[in-house]
């Protein structure tokens, strides 16, 4: 009897980790679809100068998320740490205007305010957003709130 439920809870256990599989490639798979085949993907490091002291974080990712208006254009920082003590998370940034200018793309917003965790996140609004990509390379720098920002990166192949 107990060889008869061990078998059945293994088993179970069998069945349940093979519905989490195709749930998780499921999930997996919806994620890539929502990604434009126009996003453009960078890594590089992000320095944030905050009161507490610099925080510097190499191989952090970001993403150029193309809009529906060909002249703007948001930025997604993976993982971003603005702080030592702040917890790591993505940042959205909207309202980027795109203008290109020979080989060189700018890239500039005065005020936008950021996404954090999928709402507003007003108390670091952005100021001030230069950048530019010049062929594989982005650089830009801003303010989260007070913290002067700045990034550096390469084009993901």
């Amino acid at each position: 009897m107990k060889k008869t439920v061990l078998i059945l809870a293994a088993m179970a256990a069998v069945l349940v980790s093979c519905d989490k599989a195709e749930t998780d490639n499921v999930k997996q798979e919806e994620v890539i679809e929502t990604v434009s085949n126009d996003t453009v993907f960078y890594s590089g490091t992000l320095l944030a100068n905050a009161s507490s002291g610099d925080c510097q974080t190499p191989d952090t990712k970001i993403s150029i998320n193309p809009s529906d208006k060909a002249d703007s254009t948001s930025i997604t920082i993976f993982k971003a740490k603005l702080a030592n003590r702040m917890p790591a998370m993505d940042i959205t940034i909207p309202g980027i205007t795109v203008q290109k200018n020979g080989n060189v793309t700018v890239l500039a917003a005065d005020s936008t305010i950021p996404l954090a965790m999928g709402n507003p996140f007003p108390n670091y609004a952005v100021t001030g957003f230069e950048g530019e990509i010049l062929n594989d390379e982005i650089t830009f720098s801003l303010k989260f709130g007070s913290t002067p920002t700045s990034y550096s990166g390469q084009l993901l192949k």
